[in-house]
């Protein structure tokens, strides 16, 4: 029997493999993916046919059937944070060595990931790992009632059974108070985001309680985002107080709105790192650029990928991950609250007196 390739808008499919080859289409189902009894000349006589004819298997729908497609949902926002953007470059780096694909959830902002939650049910993957917003626990409990795994990044996960690996921001903030009031500032100001931002709160409180502890406080601007924009108004506010009153020492909770705060300060005749320090968090590409240099801290990001990827491996063997000191050498500990928080480490620069 004469066979070709097939063409037309839709081309081959496994039916016509089974009609080229004169067997069933479970036949040839079973020659593709090595499940069931199959004669070893009738496989040959499929795959020849396949060929011929220029059909391939789909992989993704037939282990969306099968129920072992190697997909985790990934629920992201506001790629044009460049945080987020590192957060899923990692990511994506360590699911192309570990053999997953990612199926990206994207929202706009972090008010639309309950809804994300919602719709990574209706897929088949492995699991879901949540990036950014706040985890609602009923919608943890029903990813993790279905056998998938759940992880929370840089967050909470709001849930016993839950993974969560975080930055200790806390520690974070606390490390930025200790190093300005050590330069000798006396004055000082938290540029931070929105009171809700789960990261920005717990970055302000560590550096509240420690100035607290050494007898000092700050002032904090609360900005309804986290941008360049929200630094450069907090540079307007600083300008606002006069010599004596204007804060000396200065920790924003990224490193965008300390940027932003570093534009506003320009032509005003101060020098940043004698008149006022500035501290910022993130490390980005370019709190290191020539006209920032920016101080700021580093987030353990190699850490908690790999911790994650530790947890979806062992869920996969069904096996529970124990708790161990670190991965990488960076200093790690569970907290009360199920998450395991990880130091940031300190990056100097000549936004502050202690550059080295």
């Amino acid at each position: 029997m004469a066979r070709g390739k097939l063409s037309g808008p839709k081309g081959a499919t496994s039916r016509d493999v089974a009609r080229a080859a004169n067997v069933s289409q479970a036949l040839v189902s079973r020659a593709f993916s090595g499940n069931g009894r199959i004669a070893a000349d009738t496989r040959q006589r499929i795959l020849e046919a396949a060929a011929e004819i220029g059909w391939q298997p789909n992989a993704l729908a037939a282990s969306m059937v099968t129920g072992d497609a190697p997909l985790v949902a990934v629920i992201t926002t506001r790629l044009t944070f460049e945080w987020r953007a590192q957060v899923l470059s990692h990511l994506l780096k360590s699911f192309q060595e570990s053999d997953l694909k990612p199926l990206i959830f994207y929202a706009e902002n972090d008010d639309e990931v309950d809804r994300l939650l919602a719709d990574t049910i209706t897929w088949r993957t492995r699991g879901v790992i949540v990036t950014a917003g706040v985890v609602n626990p009923q919608r943890a409990d029903a990813i993790l009632s279905r056998g998938q795994f759940f992880a929370a990044l840089n967050r909470p996960g709001n849930h016993g059974r839950a993974f969560s690996v975080a930055t200790d921001n806390r520690l974070g903030g606390a490390m930025a108070a200790r190093l300005l009031h050590a330069e000798g500032r006396r004055r000082f100001a938290v540029i931070a985001g929105p009171q809700d931002s789960w990261a920005s709160a717990r970055r302000c409180e560590g550096f509240l309680a420690a100035l607290d502890e050494a007898g000092a406080d700050a002032t904090v601007w609360n900005n309804a985002d986290m941008s360049i924009e929200a630094g450069k108004a907090s540079a307007r506010r600083f300008l606002d107080h006069s010599g004596n009153l204007r804060p000396d020492g200065v920790f924003s909770t990224n490193d965008a709105m300390a940027l932003g705060f570093l534009d506003g300060l320009r032509d005003q005749g101060l020098t940043v790192g004698e008149d006022v320090s500035l501290i910022g968090y993130d490390n980005i590409a370019a709190s290191s650029w020539t006209p920032y240099q920016l101080t700021t801290f580093e987030q353990p990001l190699d850490e908690m990928v790999a911790r994650v990827l530790a947890y979806i491996g062992a869920h996969q063997e069904g096996k529970t991950l124990d708790f161990a000191d670190s991965l990488s050498g960076t200093p790690c500990r569970l907290d009360a609250d199920g998450v395991i928080y990880c130091a940031p480490k300190i990056v100097h620069r000549t936004t502050t007196r202690s550059h080295s």
